[in-house]
């Protein structure tokens, strides 16, 4: 079986225009993959708005991302693409979140280059 970054290279060097919905979950991922997508997104702002019923505005932590991917990544064989925000902190906390993201299996991750408090372009700043 290919690994997933590898695959992931295999279909950007390819002359196909790639469409890539995103998830939010294991079933959303699952279905992206049985609609014939070769690969998805687990973007922020879905997940946190179903696991927190709150826009992408960095009240979602690292750790409910990585939980969250790896029920995704459990759930199909197409690459997955994270959003790893602005990676959560400080640099240290960078690699931590590139370091753990790897680990799960993710294909490769998006990160933002953003101060504190991150917002998001398209929602006000919420606080809880």
């Amino acid at each position: 079986m290919i690994a997933s970054r590898e695959r992931l290279r295999q279909l950007l060097d390819g002359p196909d225009l790639l469409l890539m919905p995103c998830c939010f979950d294991a079933l959303s991922a699952r279905l992206i993959e049985q609609a014939g997508f070769p690969l998805t997104f687990m973007s922020g702002f879905p997940v946190s708005a179903v696991r927190l019923a709150l826009p992408d505005t960095g009240l979602i932590s690292y750790a409910e991302m990585l939980d969250q991917g790896r029920n995704i990544l459990d759930a199909v064989s197409i690459p997955v693409i994270a959003d790893g925000d602005t990676g959560y902190g400080n640099p240290a906390n960078v690699r931590r979140t590139v370091r753990g993201y790897a680990r799960a299996g993710f294909a490769a991750i998006m990160s933002e280059n953003q101060l504190a408090p991150k917002r998001c372009g398209h929602t006000g700043f919420v606080e809880s």
